[in-house]
């Protein structure tokens, strides 16, 4: 059955509220999908582990469990498996195409490691992440100076996962925004891709935009009939308005839930960083993932 777009904000997590409310919540919300677009369209491993939620839980179990000399197939799988977001069978089925892609490699013993090259692009695109929540915590900057250290790799990698699998066990108030966006193949590249096309520098809507879905397909490596599944589904979920040919724009039914998946974001990138400077206590930091 399709879900659409039906918010309740008054549940939604203080900080989330807030930080939607910033005044620079626009340009950071904005820079966030910009700086993850750009990382993909540098980096071919980054591309295809970006292009929807399980893709990107996978690989983020991968580099977490790697760090913890864990990342075993068995792990993987059940670890994936109980976010809820994919299947242990899909989790399995995406390591072996991490493998690949050059994301894993095997070693004598069986056990998997991440490689070099996708630690270092994993860490670049940790590095965008905390630049465009930086525009709200300043005090991010410091994190983003010292994730070339491994320790402090390590630890960050550790407070997002606990953030994100904590996430997955609560009541989850995106449910039609995830169906509509972030499941679907190139789904949540779709979504950055829309943000930057048609909202102003505010993060507010505007009267629409020309979005190519040749250009989103050549871009993000699927078919033409394929995006136009995920924005008439998005239309369906009343997430985005078919204006006349080629030309879009947010419907602003569903808006506000677009916005505050962006201000989760960054809440947990923020949440996640002071953590690791000690500004705040673990036990005091409202994670409501209790988990991107």
């Amino acid at each position: 059955m399709l879900q659409t777009a039906k918010l309740d904000q008054a549940a939604l997590p203080r900080p989330w509220v807030e930080i939607a409310a910033h005044p620079l919540f626009g340009p950071a919300a904005r820079g966030l999908a910009a700086n993850v677009l750009a990382a993909a369209d540098d980096n071919r491993q980054l591309a295809a582990v970006f292009k929807d939620a399980g893709h990107y839980i996978t690989a983020m179990s991968a580099a977490y469990l790697d760090t913890r000399g864990g990342l075993t197939p068995t792990m993987l799988r059940q670890i994936c498996a109980g976010t809820g977001l994919l299947t242990a069978n899909r989790a399995g089925a995406l390591l072996v195409f991490m493998t690949h892609i050059g994301v894993l490699e095997t070693g004598d013993d069986k056990s998997y490691r991440t490689t070099p090259s996708f630690r270092q692009a994993w860490c670049a695109h940790l590095k965008g992440a905390l630049h465009a929540a930086a525009m709200l915590e300043p005090a991010l900057v410091a994190v983003l100076h010292r994730l070339d250290d491994p320790a402090t790799y390590q630890q960050f990698l550790a407070l997002q996962a606990a953030r994100f699998y904590a996430m997955t066990h609560a009541p989850d108030p995106f449910r039609s925004l995830r169906a509509a966006f972030l499941h679907p193949l190139a789904g949540c590249s779709i979504l950055h891709a829309l943000v930057l096309a048609c909202t102003d520098d505010a993060f507010e809507p505007t009267d629409g935009a020309i979005v190519s879905l040749a250009a989103l397909a050549q871009r993000f490596a699927v078919s033409q009939p394929h995006v136009r599944r995920v924005l008439k589904r998005a239309e369906a979920g009343r997430f985005v308005r078919h204006l006349g040919p080629s030309r879009r724009a947010f419907d602003p039914a569903g808006f506000a839930m677009i916005r505050y998946h962006y201000a989760e974001l960054l809440a947990v990138l923020i949440a996640c960083g002071q953590q690791l400077l000690g500004e705040t206590p673990t036990d005091l930091i409202d994670c409501p993932m209790s988990t991107s």
